[in-house]
């Protein structure tokens, strides 16, 4: 993993931190690279039940590298072509909770990244946007397929063709997180979020929501029902579906023994 991502493990929650604080994050080779690597090691490894990406210092990430000025986005000084969603795994593929603790500034590239997460937990005193268009170039991330399922359309060609800035409230009003505290308690809200999911959620359970509300975002309702209806009836047949009901009749913090190394069934992924 690269030096510019650091990756710990606690109590069941994973905590990536994207650490080029001088730069206020802005993406590397490095970022993308440890980033990716990170979110698979989330996706494989029972122990991790919930994940939290934070940004060192004052900013989450202020999207791209502009210290090249107008070479910056120059096609002409691209050896090759690059992909718009440049990490080995997204956010969204990751099949455990991933919460995004935008600390400060979330522009461009930087915002989509935190769009792709779950959940979303601003800074008052952030700046959030998709500068894109007031840079002369097309966003990344596939905003433009998420955006207006998650905001709607009219605010999806706002946000991405003018480009404004919005701070934290502003940005929660236009539909872009949940919540927006200050900047200082963004990081324990979010650990708070992920540490109660890691005890008190079964880990199969949320996987198996996670994916079907991603993939509901493509499917009819009645292919949605489908599915539902079968993810419903093979939990059932897992000894956590008896576990939570005892735990909250004996009330006491569950102990759950399902893990997506064994449990996962590959018709999720269809």
């Amino acid at each position: 993993m690269s030096e510019d991502v650091l990756f710990e493990v606690q109590e069941g929650v994973a905590l990536i931190t994207l650490n080029r604080p001088e730069a206020h994050n802005t993406l590397s080779a490095g970022i993308i690279e440890g980033l990716g690597a990170a979110y698979q090691h989330c996706d494989a490894d029972d122990s991790v039940r919930a994940v939290v990406i934070t940004g060192a210092g004052r900013s989450f990430c202020a999207g791209a590298d502009m210290s090249g000025g107008g070479e910056t986005f120059d096609g002409g000084a691209v050896a090759q072509e690059i992909s718009s969603c440049p990490l080995a795994m997204q956010a969204f593929e990751v099949r455990k909770p991933v919460i995004a603790a935008c600390n400060g500034h979330a522009v461009g590239a930087g915002l989509g990244m935190a769009m792709q997460t779950d959940i979303r937990v601003l800074a008052d005193e952030g700046k959030y946007g998709f500068l894109q268009s007031r840079r002369g170039v097309v966003t990344d991330f596939a905003m433009e397929y998420l955006l207006p399922r998650l905001v709607g359309m009219e605010r999806a060609l706002e946000l991405l063709m003018r480009g404004q800035r919005l701070n934290g409230s502003e940005a929660v009003t236009w539909g872009l997180a949940g919540r927006s505290v200050p900047a200082e308690a963004v990081l324990e809200t979010a650990l708070d979020i992920a540490r109660d999911m890691a005890v008190n959620a079964a880990p199969l359970a949320m996987a198996m929501h996670k994916r079907l509300v991603w993939q509901g975002m493509d499917m009819s309702y009645a292919e949605l029902a489908r599915k539902e209806t079968r993810g419903l009836n093979y939990s059932m047949t897992k000894p956590d579906a008896v576990e939570g009901g005892m735990a909250y009749f004996e009330r006491r913090a569950p102990e759950w023994s399902g893990c997506l190394s064994e449990d996962w069934p590959e018709w999720m992924n269809d």
